[in-house]
């Protein structure tokens, strides 16, 4: 299942969280000594650092005004959606000024909003993915860009490859429910971008040359509560493979948000294998959203925030150190609907809160020598 809807419609729908009915931003969170650089954003999804040192972003935005037929990704019926140009490619300077470099679609069906999720650079060009798409709205995707990979050029998105098209071909997990939600997006030393399909449950490579796609692990489902109807109605949740990270010596992570209902401690980080093999390298951990590896030789993730029975914990979210041996440990706690990291080659850090449907209240925080602050030990679970 799509990342975005499971986070948007369990916070939107399913509960009760007062701050998310008011109207406008909610109040701003204690952000435990980090400064707000970038604000005013509606649901940010990435941050990338290129090698001149610009931070750039990528903003889902709110939808549009131009009526659509999208597919409802809670019942699966052909419903009306939102389209605008309202997803932007954002970059921030080493001196602070910013820029918007493009603009991307973004479609709201009911509270689902689907835009850019991550971004990257090669060779001089900005990658991007874009939105997603199912079997409920028919082989032929009528939303541009959807469940696409494009590049920035002149401004302008242009289609570099189809994960819908190779979801659709291929279903790599084997479910009964073909959908493709591509997020996030790296480069790698062989010139090719690797991306995970957090709704087809895969780690991709692709080709930016030729837009070939190649399925280089799939990865299987997590024990769940709720019987899953495209999983033989077994108590399996979906992995929701988040982010990638090309290690050293070839080895590659990837973060697993895990699906509804979000089970504390459920989350993972797993290594994968040039033969595609995946083994768990850190567990015990909660909502993944993004990971990166640190100067310091760590990796770093974002814990988007903790779901118990009564619905959300507010300001939940926390920046966790993950070593070598995957032990992990909390570097901040106490930040709201965390979504993405970036680290810089000094170590100072930056993250996006608010990475949700709320219209103006998403922002980028930074952390000086993030990697330099002292750990503390993960939290008790508690169910």
């Amino acid at each position: 299942m799509r990342l975005k809807t499971l986070i948007t419609v369990l916070l939107l729908s399913l509960f009760s969280l007062p701050v998310l009915a008011q109207d406008g931003p909610p109040p701003p969170p204690d952000l435990m000594g980090g400064e707000i650089v970038v604000e005013g954003l509606s649901g940010p999804q990435g941050l990338f650092i290129d090698a001149e040192g610009n931070l750039w972003i990528i903003d889902s935005g709110m939808g549009g005004d131009e009526t659509v037929n999208a597919v409802d990704p809670t019942t699966f019926a052909t419903v009306e959606g939102k389209l605008g140009n309202t997803s932007q490619i954002i970059k921030r300077s080493p001196d602070g000024t910013q820029e918007v470099v493009a603009l991307l679609p973004s479609v709201a069906v009911g509270t689902d909003f689907l835009g850019g999720a991550r971004l990257t650079a090669l060779d001089g060009t900005v990658y991007a993915t874009v939105g997603a798409w199912q079997a409920g709205g028919g082989d032929e995707v009528s939303i541009p860009f959807q469940a696409q990979v494009v590049s920035i050029t002149d401004s302008e998105p242009v289609t570099v490859a189809d994960l819908w098209a190779h979801e659709l071909a291929n279903n790599p997990d084997g479910t009964d429910n073909k959908e493709s939600h591509p997020y996030s997006i790296v480069t790698g030393e062989d010139g090719l971008l690797y991306v995970t399909d957090a709704a087809a449950n895969d780690l991709l490579r692709v080709d930016p040359a030729t837009g070939e796609v190649e399925t280089l692990a799939v990865f299987e489902g997590l024990p769940g509560i709720f019987p899953n109807q495209f999983r033989n109605n077994e108590a399996i949740t979906d992995p929701v493979p988040t982010a990638v990270v090309l290690g050293d010596e070839g080895s590659i992570y990837v973060s697993l948000l895990s699906g509804a209902p979000f089970i504390p401690g459920s989350a993972k980080v797993v290594s994968v294998a040039a033969d595609g093999t995946v083994t768990d390298f850190a567990t015990g951990l909660t909502m993944l959203t993004d990971l990166k590896l640190g100067p310091d030789g760590n990796l770093y993730a974002t814990s988007f925030g903790i779901f118990t029975a009564d619905g959300p914990v507010p300001n939940s979210g926390s920046i966790l150190r993950i070593a070598p041996d995957g032990t992990a440990e909390v570097v901040i706690s106490g930040l709201p609907f965390l979504t993405a990291i970036a680290i810089d080659a000094e170590g100072n850090g930056y993250v996006t809160i608010n990475g949700i449907a709320i219209p103006g209240a998403g922002a980028v925080v930074y952390y000086e020598g993030l990697t330099g602050l002292a750990g503390t030990p993960l939290p008790a679970i508690t169910q």
